[in-house]
């Protein structure tokens, strides 16, 4: 098992396993979940679309976040990501209503849903099961059904990959994107052993750390993703920010050295060029009070295997805080808590 170091073998890392072998097995989820759909055969004929919600929080959500960038030079119609407990009041039978809930039971997702309904739509419905499940199976509506059981973070690559299906048998976008994935599964398979390592070296100097991560706007969706994997995997705090937007208010708020601090930039061949600029601007002028900042470049060749190289790194990124740490990647107990302590309330 290459860079599984020997601190992997005490007792606070035993449980830990399971989150490995989910990361690790990241590319053959990308290639199941392109099985899942081609098997799903939605019918959307003759619906006008003229704009796309996608509602869903966390590891749920991300997913449409990430369609969001991957098509926004070709999709000729919005997306809008949705991540709270209402609809937008624009929607109507225009609109292509997508609800994500790996679990089946966000509350946020389960609200929108019934608003949906109350509506007279019939929104999609991606899912393990659950309440939306029934949801589902009650109503008549479209399902795609995904494998559960696991945390729903480590399940990016089959509710992504059943956007895109979506959006397909929508007649939105051409099959293309099977190829890309594929092409993105093998990709991954080939850089994991150099992207592991990469990893777990810089999580040796980050450890403790609160950690900024900065990317291109057409990148942002892999800025947040390393946000929550840090926030769920690591036990840490991180924010992230976006170029240019960046450059127009947080630059200022480097005044004072704060070592507690570490940045990460993203780095993309396909960058705009003065964003290019921009970011070595910003790396100078954070440089000058804090040496702790790192460039993380993208591999690949297209669009598809930069942003899933980034998110991949992140992945085990995040994986190795917790190592380094003594934490367990799979604990969320203060999370499960929290649903806990929502579900005694009664509105």
């Amino acid at each position: 098992m290459p860079f599984f170091s020997n601190y992997h073998l005490n007792y606070k890392c035993i449980c830990t396993m399971d989150m490995f072998k989910l990361i690790k097995e990241f590319p053959e989820q990308l290639m199941e979940a392109l099985a899942i759909g081609k098997k799903a055969h939605l019918d959307f004929k003759n619906k006008a679309i003229k704009n796309i919600v996608v509602s869903g929080l966390g590891g749920s959500g991300i997913g449409g976040s990430l369609l969001a960038e991957l098509l926004r030079e070709n999709l000729s119609v919005p997306v809008i990501v949705n991540k709270g407990y209402s609809l937008p009041a624009f929607i109507d039978n225009s609109s292509l209503v997508i609800l994500c809930s790996y679990s089946g039971n966000t509350e946020e997702t389960i609200a929108c849903a019934n608003q949906a309904l109350t509506k007279g739509l019939k929104p999609v419905c991606i899912t393990s099961g659950g309440k939306l499940g029934e949801i589902a199976l009650k109503n008549n509506l479209p399902q795609i059904n995904i494998p559960g059981g696991f945390p729903p973070r480590a399940c990016l690559g089959y509710s992504v990959v059943q956007l895109f299906y979506v959006l397909h048998y929508c007649g939105l976008i051409d099959d293309k994107f099977k190829e890309q994935i594929k092409g993105v599964a093998a990709f991954l398979k080939e850089q994991q052993p150099q992207l592991m390592k990469g990893a777990e070296a810089l999580s040796v100097k980050l450890q403790k750390k609160l950690i900024i991560v900065y990317a291109e706007d057409k990148y942002e969706s892999t800025a947040l993703r390393l946000k929550q994997q840090i926030n769920e995997n690591g036990k840490m705090h991180c924010w992230y920010n976006i170029l240019p937007e960046l450059n127009h208010n947080e630059l200022v708020g480097w005044r004072e050295p704060n070592h507690a601090l570490a940045v990460l930039i993203f780095r993309t061949d396909d960058a705009y060029p003065r964003n290019t600029h921009r970011a070595a601007f910003t790396k100078n002028v954070v440089q000058k009070i804090n040496q702790n900042i790192f460039e993380i470049e993208a591999g690949g060749t297209n669009l598809f295997e930069k942003h899933f190289h980034l998110i991949h790194w992140g992945d085990w990124f995040s994986y190795y805080l917790a190592i380094q740490q003594g934490f367990d990647p799979m604990e969320i107990e203060v999370l499960n808590r929290l649903k806990n302590h929502m579900a005694s309330i009664v509105n």
